[in-house]
């Protein structure tokens, strides 16, 4: 009995031995290939995510990474889901501050709606005729055809958009200093300036298609993927300033009432301190100022978003300075996922160049929900 439980203990032994030394081989095989990597991705870029939701380690690694540029970054936030490099790397609360700070900087990103992807462009079915319907009269007389919908498809390609900050070493090896922080804002205030100005102007071509790039006309029945727009009466100005509120007026009452509730004024500074002279017959003023830090300015009680990427009025110059709508449904924004960094220690000593890369795409989905006022004479 003493010899089976003796020969029991050995074989446990060398269960467990076993165990040990494929657990010293597998350390071995991390280390080696570490090392195989010297600490540097060289021309390898980190696609961040959010497959990781709060992992603190993650975001540590992160910012030893940015200082130094060590390897310890990939080990532990290797995810199995293949992109462009083999995986995601995923400090979550970094993207998710430049997704904040991005909302924050780019006003049509702060009224339109954002989707991601994770292909090269998203593909959109829309209504541009709405089906027909009629009453069945008690007789059983023959039901007339009625028309049927017609359904565009849309495509939204994204594009890719880079911002290139550059950095001191010395300033990275400085504990005190938060290089998250600095490298967060830095790269959401260039690629808000970048994306916003598409988002608005973009003419489609390596860029977002903008909004104010679309075709319109001033006809309420117009072709499908025209927007409406509205006359001012004036190149740079109101041609008169009775009839400005009535144009205003004319262009909120052309939405309809599913986009109303959820519509915003855009405009430039130059066009809001135009607007803001405007007066109603009562005397009181059409624009009408914030309360509170909580609740917007109103125009005609609607509120009023200032972008300075649309055009400035100009006496004299006829521009788009003014829109009003829905751009929740009538404009969308895609993104595609994961932002790439990469970091090169050498191109620029003794600074260090971090690339930051982002696939971005956005355009006009409904023409219905947005309406245009241009500042120029009104066409015969």
């Amino acid at each position: 009995m003493n010899r089976d439980i003796g020969e029991a203990i050995s074989e446990l032994n060398g269960d467990i031995d076993e165990l040990i030394m494929g657990g010293e081989e597998k350390v071995k095989k991390a280390e080696n290939d570490h090392d195989n990597s010297n600490g540097n991705y060289g021309n390898r870029a980190m696609p961040l995510s959010k497959n990781l939701e709060g992992d603190g380690r993650s975001k540590s690694a992160f910012g030893e990474y940015i200082r130094s540029g060590i390897g310890d970054f990939l080990k532990k936030s290797l995810s199995d889901k293949d992109e462009c490099c083999g995986a995601y790397f995923i400090p979550y609360e970094i993207s998710l501050q430049i997704n904040d700070k991005l909302k924050l900087l780019s006003p049509m990103r702060s009224i339109s709606k954002t989707i991601s992807i994770s292909s090269n462009s998203v593909e959109l079915l829309v209504d541009s005729k709405a089906p027909d319907a009629g009453w069945m009269a008690r007789s059983e007389e023959e039901r007339i055809e009625t028309d049927a919908p017609e359904i565009k498809k849309i495509t939204i390609p994204v594009h890719e958009v880079y911002a290139k900050p550059m950095v001191n070493q010395k300033l990275l090896d400085d504990a005190q200093v938060n290089v998250e922080e600095w490298l967060m804002t830095k790269v959401a205030e260039k690629i808000a300036a970048l994306e916003n100005a598409a988002f608005v102007n973009g003419d489609g071509k390596e860029k977002p298609l903008g909004f104010l790039s679309v075709e319109s006309e001033a006809k309420e029945e117009r072709e499908a993927g025209k927007l409406q727009h509205f006359h001012s009466g004036a190149a740079g100005g109101f041609a008169e300033e009775a009839v400005a509120s009535d144009i205003l007026i004319d262009m909120v009452c052309s939405l309809k009432p599913i986009y109303v509730r959820n519509a915003k004024w855009i405009m430039s500074r130059s066009a809001l301190a135009e607007i803001r002279k405007l007066k109603g017959k009562d005397g009181s003023y059409l624009w009408q100022p914030a309360l509170s830090k909580f609740t917007p300015s109103t125009l005609l009680g609607y509120p009023v978003v200032i972008d300075d990427d649309m055009p400035a009025i100009s006496r004299g110059k006829a521009t788009i300075s003014v829109a009003f709508g829905d751009f929740y449904h009538g404009y969308q924004i895609v993104d595609r996922q994961g932002l790439k960094i990469l970091r090169d220690p050498y191109t620029s000593k003794p600074f260090v160049e971090f690339y930051a890369t982002k696939r971005i795409g956005g355009g006009v989905v409904d023409f219905d929900a947005i309406k245009l006022l241009k500042f120029d004479e009104k066409a015969e």
